[in-house]
């Protein structure tokens, strides 16, 4: 059985499939776009996919699917079932926790790297995005959610491809948790307002242990809340840990 909502995700190959002509019969364009409808929220945890009916929808043989799939797998984004079948990977308080632990102390790390090498233009563009980021701007979460996403990814933007690729696909990954995260209401928002507004001041003043500092509560805070939103019996050790080794308190 197809998940409700599904088939408006993904049958639709000149509405919802927007691909490139020439990239369509492209395993990698494919994996990005799916990959990204599910992060996004598009296809939600839990939907169940076919190989049949996406290749019908991109319009292409099975193969590329196959392969797309397969990459999808190995990020754990979707884990494979029968039948040529496979389920958006479900959302776990312990992949939150995993997450969010790991950003704190390797974005932390890249922050550190990167602040005496922070551009004039990029301080600015700091804070500019501080000004798009508060709860009373009026911006959707798919705006917001791209300010967010420019305003970390400037804070390790001189720690090197190699951290910066990795530390975007973690960002990437708990878009799908931040959207649990924002939908109990505007709190997240007006506090993560502030934190920014912080942050944006420590790197201009080039305070790397303040700066450092800040991040990691920022994070924590957004873990920690998001933990205990999913399942308020969890305790959570791995982000305690990590808040404490970059804080060191």
């Amino acid at each position: 059985m197809t998940a409700p909502g599904l088939e408006s995700s993904l049958d639709l190959v000149d509405g919802a499939i927007e691909i490139e002509t020439s990239l369509r019969g492209s395993p990698e364009a494919i994996y990005e776009h799916m990959r990204g409808r599910i992060l996004s929220g598009a296809l939600p945890a839990g939907s169940e996919i076919t190989q049949v009916q996406a290749a019908r929808s991109y319009g292409v043989s099975r193969g590329p699917v196959r392969e797309a799939f397969r990459l999808l797998q190995h990020e754990g984004l979707i884990e494979a079932e029968v039948n040529f079948r496979a389920r958006v990977t479900t959302l776990s308080t312990e992949d939150a926790e995993h997450l969010y632990a790991m950003r704190i102390v390797n974005e932390c790390l890249a922050l550190a790297v990167s602040i005496p090498q922070l551009t004039a233009e990029q301080l600015d563009e700091l804070d500019a995005l501080v000004g798009s980021l508060g709860p009373d701007v009026g911006l959707g979460f798919a705006e917001w959610e791209a300010c967010h996403e420019r305003f970390h990814a400037l804070l390790f933007a001189h720690a090197g491809e190699r951290t910066r690729s990795m530390l975007e696909r973690w960002a990437d990954y708990t878009e799908r948790y931040r959207r649990v995260y924002v939908s109990q209401g505007n709190l997240g928002w007006t506090m993560g307002a502030a934190e920014h507004a912080e942050l944006a001041r420590a790197c201009r003043a080039a305070d790397v242990e303040d700066a450092t500092a800040l991040l990691a509560q920022h994070l924590a805070r957004a873990g920690l809340t998001l933990v205990a939103i999913m399942n308020p019996s969890h305790r959570p050790l791995l982000l305690q840990s990590a808040l404490r080794q970059v804080t060191g308190g």
